[in-house]
């Protein structure tokens, strides 16, 4: 039997790797590209409110791409402000964040015996704080689903949104082409 990873190209070749360690006969054939958002000035406005004294009391950032294409507009020498959460739904996003320097302490994550790692098991972590009257980033594609700025709003807390990246087709070699024929 052959598995075909349709991760992004940037993280189809890590999950092939690791499934033929493991014996499995694994291929890469990416659905989805992600590509810069088109509107890089709000990246930029993002992170001038992040480091700004009113910054937010938390950033969510929905997937490590979330992460990788907020820090590509990050301003010179940028580092995660003291005292702002960063939430990830899962490990892959929070090894992304300690990647980019937000330190352990501001991290939040489901806990690592969780069921599923997805907003509503990242929700019962960021519950145990008090969300009245204060502001959340969520950091995303050009859309996603408002679950969990649902909760925060109904916990009091004013949620923005930031377009940090876009997702498009992919654009295909030969082997691939070839590989989706086989």
């Amino acid at each position: 039997m052959r598995v075909i990873v349709t991760r992004p190209r940037e993280q189809a070749q890590a999950w092939v790797e690791s499934l033929r360690v493991r014996g499995v006969d694994a291929v890469a054939l990416p659905l989805i590209d992600i590509a810069e958002s088109p509107d890089r000035a709000a990246v930029g406005a993002a992170w001038a409110g992040l480091l700004g004294k009113q910054g937010p009391a938390a950033v969510m950032f929905v997937s490590a791409n979330a992460v990788r294409a907020f820090w590509a507009g990050a301003p010179a020498g940028a580092s995660w402000p003291a005292g702002v959460l960063a939430a990830a739904p899962g490990p892959g996003t929070a090894a992304a964040l300690r990647a980019a320097g937000v330190p352990p302490a501001c991290l939040v994550q489901p806990r690592a015996d969780a069921p599923q790692f997805d907003s509503e098991h990242l929700w019962p972590e960021l519950a145990q704080h008090d969300w009245a009257g204060r502001q959340v980033l969520v950091v995303r594609g050009e859309a996603g689903r408002d679950w969990l700025a649902e909760r925060w709003r109904a916990a009091g807390a004013r949620v923005e949104h930031v377009e940090a990246y876009r997702r498009r087709s992919p654009s295909w070699g030969h082997d691939e082409w070839e590989r989706l024929d086989a």
